[in-house]
């Protein structure tokens, strides 16, 4: 396979990374500096990054970590704000993650040491899906979110349809739970923004797969099997 594709499975970095490593003469096969990303490997070649060895891994981790709120979903710091790396295991700092979460939602997130997995989870074609649970405050309108729950067009950005479900409803306090696609960057709060709706909290419960269930806040634990084989049964169906 190409090297970026082969050294991103490796948890070495993304595709993007990859090829600037390349550009930057990080990267050596079988003893020489390649100079393209269209470079094929297997594991029978020797591959080092910054004069290391590249240890092939066969084995592929996926966790499930339940995200407090007030945290980034990033290696890198940001204004000085906490990230989830700072309260994760020390050697699980170069995982991958998979599906973003905002400083101020909480829930499931993935993490993964193959690239390739997180990769195929935020892919929009995958057709993972996404399951939220949001309390608001406010006037609901029920026919305007069933309208725009069809696919809608909110300050130029196009939304796929989704599915709603409203759990409780007490004066101005409502539950609701929302399943989604694509999962565009805050589109669950530009949307309850657009129906005049305050978010007070915003969890993620569920993606494709793999499930929060009764996983505690700041919790990591692996991925079931029956999570794994309905990944791979979804990505090779």
């Amino acid at each position: 396979m190409r090297i970026a594709k082969y050294l991103s499975s490796q948890n070495i970095g993304s595709r993007r990374e990859i090829e600037k490593y390349i550009d930057q003469n990080r990267i050596k096969v079988n003893g020489i500096t390649i100079k393209s990303p269209i470079t094929f490997v297997s594991e029978a070649d020797n591959i080092q990054f910054d004069d290391k060895l590249v240890e092939h891994k066969n084995q592929i981790v996926i966790l499930k970590f339940n995200k407090p709120i007030k945290f980034i979903t990033s290696h890198k710091k940001q204004n000085n704000k906490p990230i989830i790396f700072d309260i994760i295991n020390l050697k699980y700092r170069n995982y991958k993650t998979a599906g973003r979460l905002d400083f101020y939602s909480e829930g499931l997130l993935i993490l993964t040491s193959n690239g390739e997995i997180a990769r195929n989870l935020e892919l929009p074609k995958n057709k993972f899906k996404r399951v939220y649970e949001v309390s608001v405050n406010g006037v609901l309108n029920e026919k305007k979110l069933l309208r725009i729950s069809k696919g809608a067009k909110i300050n130029d950005l196009s939304y796929r349809p989704f599915n709603y479900q409203i759990l409780s409803e007490q004066k101005k306090s409502i539950k609701l739970k929302l399943t989604l696609e694509e999962g565009k960057n805050r589109e669950i709060r530009n949307i309850m923004s657009f129906l005049d709706l305050n978010i007070v909290k915003l969890k993620r419960t569920e993606y494709g797969p793999f499930k929060l269930n009764t996983l505690k806040t700041r919790q990591l634990e692996m991925a079931t099997d029956q999570e794994m084989k309905n990944y791979y049964s979804h990505i090779n169906k």
